[in-house]
């Protein structure tokens, strides 16, 4: 039988927005040397915190949680908040003051689905209720309040060669870099499919959320079942040694199965934090 050869259905040329968004991975690809690890978060006394924090202050999701805890991970390991950039024939490491946590929101605008880089600035110090208003002005806000949407609209309108031109400006330029993202990055999966997720991004520490659930742990002599949240941790080995980043693996576990950052919002005056 003979079978007649494919043919192509259609095409289209690449947006400036995509090359923006998938060029934040091509660029941590040649720029950086990325390790990858994994690890595991019990969540059992963490979802009842997020439930009572719902009650007392405001309803908010798991995932202004897991920003704070990075964002108070890094701070807690300054040498990890920093960059690599390129300088003429060398490389240069530039470290910043505050905390600055990226992760990807995906919405529809203007009838169409795009996925941008939102930051929530100086993370460390603002309340989970904060965070959560951040989080929710990006994923439902207007969009024509949104800086990082408004940029992400600009770059659909751009040529393909100016989109890369903001790339090549960010690998040499500190402060062009942390004006448009963070300092560090959560990427996480949305619905099922699959347990855990590997960031790439073109930053020096990267978690990644990936699913949860159920699953037997040996305590003492007895085997209980646990909720656990299965993570993975990505570092740029130019900046972040493994010693740090096994201090990130074990401050981000600690906060988040202790929830010690949330008892302690939850003690405050709740008039003390800002609306």
């Amino acid at each position: 039988m003979t079978v007649s050869a494919n043919r192509v259905l259609d095409g289209r040329a690449l947006r400036g927005e995509e090359a923006y968004v998938y060029g934040l991975k091509a660029r941590a690809l040649r720029h950086h040397c990325h390790g990858h690890g994994t690890f595991s978060v019990e969540l059992d006394h963490l979802g009842d915190l997020r439930k009572r924090y719902s009650r007392e202050r405001i309803p908010i999701t798991a995932l202004p949680i897991y920003v704070k805890a990075v964002a108070l991970a890094m701070s807690r390991n300054p040498e990890a908040n920093a960059v690599l950039f390129k300088k003429p024939f060398s490389l240069r490491i530039a470290r910043f003051e505050r905390v600055d946590v990226n992760l990807p929101i995906t919405r529809v605008v203007e009838g169409r689905r795009i996925t941008f880089v939102a930051t929530i600035r100086d993370t460390a110090s603002k309340s989970l209720a904060e965070i959560q208003r951040e989080i929710s002005s990006y994923q439902k806000g207007p969009p024509e309040e949104s800086f990082a949407i408004q940029r992400m609209l600009r770059f659909s309108r751009m040529p393909l060669w100016k989109a890369r031109l903001a790339h090549w400006r960010m690998t040499w330029s500190p402060e062009f870099y942390i004006r448009n993202v963070g300092s560090c990055a959560l990427t996480y999966l949305e619905g099922g499919g699959y347990e855990r997720i590997f960031p790439i991004a073109p930053t020096s520490v990267a978690f990644g959320i990936g699913t949860s659930g159920r699953e037997a742990v040996v305590c003492g002599d007895d085997i209980v079942s646990r909720r656990r949240l299965r993570c993975t941790l990505m570092v740029d080995n130019f900046v972040v040694s493994g010693l740090t980043a096994a201090r990130l693996v074990r401050d981000f576990k600690e906060l988040l199965e202790s929830g010690a950052f949330v008892h302690q919002e939850l003690a405050r005056d709740p008039g003390s934090e800002s609306e």
